[in-house]
């Protein structure tokens, strides 16, 4: 009994250590965000001859569209994800469907006997992803949840490499009455340095790693294989340790994957320039950088994760990915069950509420959709890496009759600005639009002009925790107004009972993790 009490005051101090040694570590590293004095203006000057390359669509998410339970309150989110412009899915934290477990329930078995494999729940969730539009991202391993044999290495690597070939086998050639989908990016595993999903050792991630990345090629050399997916990108081992291991191994590496919740998006600019310049250190110049897990602050309160603080973060996010070295990124998470529980304790991160209405951060991706589809040749600007808490972003379309300028402001004071756009690709009038995402607006249009003048120029004030689109245009046809959002429940907004909470959702993490 006394070795059990040990035990657990043990798995409870280093589960305090996982969840907020990587925060302290930030507040005291130099991801510190400087804000622009109070009397400063910000100036944005662009030029429509001044282009630079395409605007990056970094629409990639974690979990398809496929309600999270089979219940007729649950919606399907094709539509919405198709709306905000979703362009691929992870298959994580699906809870059972997708996960290897699942599909392959004894790994005992004979890896090559089609009989041993169960794809139905699996089938439908992938099939879902595809009728969406979307590239899937195929993660294997295991789903986070309390069953500890999960999280134990595999008994035998090489069966659970074989069992993988057959998945892959089954959703990109047709095997065992399958799919031709031709899934390209599978992940090895999920955050391997947190007890909560292996509790081996990084020496063994890493043979698992090479059995795996070795198998998959052999079958077709064309799939990209990476990881570790892991959720520190001050973790050495799975840092420098997995990259020296691969390296002098010489195993395949398509892509190093990691996790982050960050407090500011300059904590996601100064990570991915990390991240991108450890791999060329050791070599791996052409192996993919992805965040395949990213959102605000995973112990903030709910609101935060739901309000115009979260939709600022994200468009600021979206703007600073443009500058940071990233190949992808996959936000955590489209849907949720949104069950009271996890949403009092600050844990839902989902974009829509389970019945498919929007949470203010998605109407981020909208606008930036809206940008993407109608102007997405890049106007040049300064690189953006969100050190100020205020970004902005431009486009013009292909036939010079659009442009849009995106303008985030996470968490700085009110910001004065004024934006000068010069060499405008037209000879007459043209209508300016201004749509607003804060606390009050949801990607709403809150002042139109007609205006004759070239260069245009305006100034204005962009408060804390909001985000303007302006779109200039010569066509009678504008974007959308966005749709109206889930309005944050009473409880959830007040303050005091923060740090209650807080404590109740590390209990709760401890718990899954332990």
């Amino acid at each position: 009994m006394r070795k059990l009490c040990v035990h657990k005051v043990l798995v409870f101090f280093l589960g305090i250590v996982i969840l907020l040694v990587p925060a302290l570590c930030l507040s005291g590293s130099p991801l510190a965000v400087h804000p622009l004095a109070e009397e400063e203006t910000l100036s944005i000057l662009l030029n429509c001859s001044n282009i630079n390359g395409l605007i990056r669509p970094f629409e990639e998410i974690n979990d398809g569209p496929s309600p999270v339970k089979n219940a007729s309150s649950y919606a399907d989110l094709t539509n919405q994800y198709r709306e905000i412009g979703i362009t691929a899915t992870r298959t994580h934290d699906l809870s059972g469907p997708t996960d290897v477990h699942t599909i392959f329930p004894n790994l005992s078995a004979d890896p090559t006997d089609a009989s041993n494999y169960h794809f139905e729940t699996s089938d439908v969730f992938i099939t879902s992803m595809i009728n969406a539009g979307c590239q899937v991202y195929y993660r294997l391993g295991e789903s986070a949840g309390g069953n500890d044999t999960l999280k134990r290495p595999p008994a035998n690597f090489t069966a659970w490499a074989q069992v993988c070939k057959h998945i892959t086998m089954h959703y990109n050639d047709g095997w065992d009455n399958g799919f031709h989908y031709n899934i390209c990016y599978w992940e090895v595993w999920n955050e391997p340095d947190l007890v909560g999903f292996w509790n081996g050792t990084a020496e063994q991630y890493y043979t698992l790693f090479q059995i795996t990345a070795e198998t998959l090629t052999a079958y077709n050399s064309s799939l990209k294989i990476g990881g570790p997916c892991t959720s520190s990108v001050w973790n050495a081992n799975y840092t420098d340790g997995f990259l020296q291991y691969i390296r002098d191994h010489h195993v395949p590496l398509d892509f190093f994957s990691w996790h982050m919740y960050a407090r500011t998006p300059f904590d996601y600019y100064t990570a991915s320039l990390y991240v991108r310049a450890l791999l060329d250190s050791y070599g791996f110049t052409a192996t993919e950088n992805i965040n395949s897990e990213w959102n605000y602050d995973i112990l903030s309160p709910q609101r935060d994760k739901d309000n115009a603080k979260n939709a600022a973060f994200t468009a600021c996010c979206l703007t600073i990915f443009q500058d940071a070295r990233l190949d992808k990124t996959f936000r955590y998470r489209g849907t949720a069950d949104n069950n009271k529980l996890m949403r009092l304790l600050g844990l839902d991160l989902s974009l829509f509420t389970y019945n498919g209405v929007y949470k203010r951060p998605a109407l981020s991706y909208l606008a930036m959709h809206t940008i993407l589809r109608d102007t997405p040749t890049r106007l040049w600007t300064p690189p953006m890496n969100g050190s100020t808490g205020v970004t902005y972003l431009a486009g013009i379309s292909d036939d010079r009759t659009n442009i849009s300028v995106l303008l985030s402001n996470f968490n700085a004071s009110d910001t004065s600005y004024s934006l000068t756009i010069t060499d405008l690709p037209w000879n007459q009038s043209y209508t300016v639009v201004r749509y607003l995402i804060d606390e009050s607006h949801h990607l709403q249009i809150v002042g139109t002009t007609m205006e004759t003048i070239s260069p245009y120029n305006t100034t204005g004030t962009l408060k804390t925790n909001a985000v303007m689109l302006y779109r200039l245009t010569t066509s009678t046809v504008i974007p959308k107004e966005g749709p109206t959002v889930e309005r944050i429940p009473f409880l959830l907004r007040l303050r005091f009972l923060d740090p209650l909470f807080r404590i109740l959702a590390i209990i709760l993490i401890l718990f899954i993790l332990k």
